[in-house]
């Protein structure tokens, strides 16, 4: 088996599958958030996809795209807990249909490495116009988030749970910092994580290819050091939940009940959301949205980085109190194990049924393979379904047991007239 490092704290994982015509590279840079940098981080997703030394301007990298058979290249900004990933994504046309016998791989590893790691520079910053856009994309993406209700009320909620930690963060930080980043102060940032963060490289290829020994050489010249970022950062156990009501000008409340957990197997808990609200006929769903009619939508998540567990849900004003208490009868019911064995079953086939979706793009094979590094779970879809299959409802019932009240967030609707 190949050293699945490639450079110095740079992980590289390649899979031939020979069911796709085109080609697909992530790398993911993992970094630690604060307030200065947060706004950073998420402006560099979008200055590093628009230009490069080699193709200096918006128009320049599209059309050398275009000329690659419409290849992509993009990145997105994720949350890992107390830090976050910058995750690109570069996908081309397989070689082998190119109409004139052109390398299109060659010429989309050098427009990548190109732009990751020679910007496109001036005084020490990244360049202009460039810098300008991008920042006053950042600002539009800020002043939006509060459109979004239920983003809103779940970032709130954060705000709550995680006062004091950077998972308290807005995920692309708040406008004051925002509109103070430079180009400089951006490009500094950007510096200082590709000599530090540890990165991820997951390449998925039709046939072999010289991708691992191409980005090897473009890495050789930067030096590294990179400095580990913990990912896991269970915040505090409170002795008591915490509330917090703020009212809106909207039509429609929003409610959010975190809970906290220790100890509760990645698999278990999985299980336990998807009965608790993850699939389709899970308890929220069955009990508090058709039965009783309680909400517009009322749905569960957690993240194991943080050690919560979510329930969210739109709601009428005057039901705010009967939706919370009924959410709180879901979770009994999943501590006393009052729920069907069926829903075992049906969370399982929820499993099966997303990777199986995922598994028909290189794209999904390439997040599930990413996702599975960061949390060091290097098992194949088929062993995973077989685990989940393998819980009891006993070991539910247990891990239900363990949650525990910490915040409870609403949003209030007040009429408007035009809410």
């Amino acid at each position: 088996m190949a050293d699945p490092m490639i450079g110095n704290g740079i992980r590289y994982t390649e899979i031939i599958e020979p069911k796709f015509r085109s080609c697909l590279l992530l790398l993911r840079f993992y970094t630690p958030r604060n307030v200065q940098t947060a706004p950073v981080h998420a402006l560099l997703t979008d200055l590093l996809t628009a230009s490069s030394a080699d193709e200096p301007g918006l128009s320049a990298l599209s059309r050398k795209l275009d000329a690659l058979y419409a290849a992509d290249f993009s990145a997105r900004l994720m949350l890992c807990g107390d830090a976050a990933a910058l995750s690109f994504s570069a996908s081309w046309l397989d070689d082998r249909f190119a109409l004139c016998g052109e390398d299109i791989t060659g010429g989309m590893l050098k427009l990548v490495t190109g732009c990751l790691l020679r910007p496109n520079l001036a005084d020490g910053g990244f360049c202009e116009p460039e810098f300008s856009v991008c920042r006053q994309n950042l600002l539009d993406d800020i002043d939006c988030e509060r459109n979004d209700r239920r983003l809103y009320a779940m970032q709130r909620a954060s705000e709550l749970c995680f006062a004091g930690e950077p998972a308290a963060i807005p995920p692309f930080g708040d406008r004051q910092h925002a509109a103070a980043v430079t180009p400089k102060q951006a490009f500094a940032v950007w510096e200082q994580l590709l000599h530090t963060a540890p990165i991820d490289i997951v390449c998925i290829l039709p046939e072999e290819k010289p991708v691992r020994s191409a980005l090897e050489s473009a890495f050789s010249g930067i030096p590294r050091c990179p400095v580990p970022v913990p990912l896991s950062a269970l915040t505090p156990l409170r002795d008591a939940p915490l509330r917090c009501t703020e009212s809106m000008r909207i039509s429609q409340s929003k409610l959010v009940l975190v809970y906290q957990f220790r100890n509760i197997a990645p698999d278990v808990l999985r299980m336990l959301n998807g009965i608790l609200g993850g699939i389709n006929n899970s308890l929220l769903f069955l009990n508090v949205r058709e039965a009783r009619s309680l909400c517009y939508y009322c749905l569960s998540s957690y993240s194991l980085l943080k050690g919560v567990l979510s329930v969210d849900c739109g709601v009428q004003t005057a039901d705010l109190p009967a939706a919370e208490e009924a959410v709180r009868e879901q979770i009994a019911l999943l501590q006393s194990g009052d729920f069907p064995d069926s829903m075992l079953r049906e969370a399982v086939l929820d499993y099966i049924g997303r990777e199986a979706a995922q598994e028909n793009t290189n794209a999904g094979i390439a997040d599930r393979i990413a996702d599975g590094l960061m949390r060091g779970d290097t098992r194949s879809p088929e062993e995973t379904a077989a685990a989940l299959a393998a819980v009891t409802k006993a070991q539910i019932t247990e891990a239900a047991r363990q949650l525990t009240p910490a915040a409870v967030y609403i949003l209030r609707a007040e009429e408007a007239e035009n809410a």
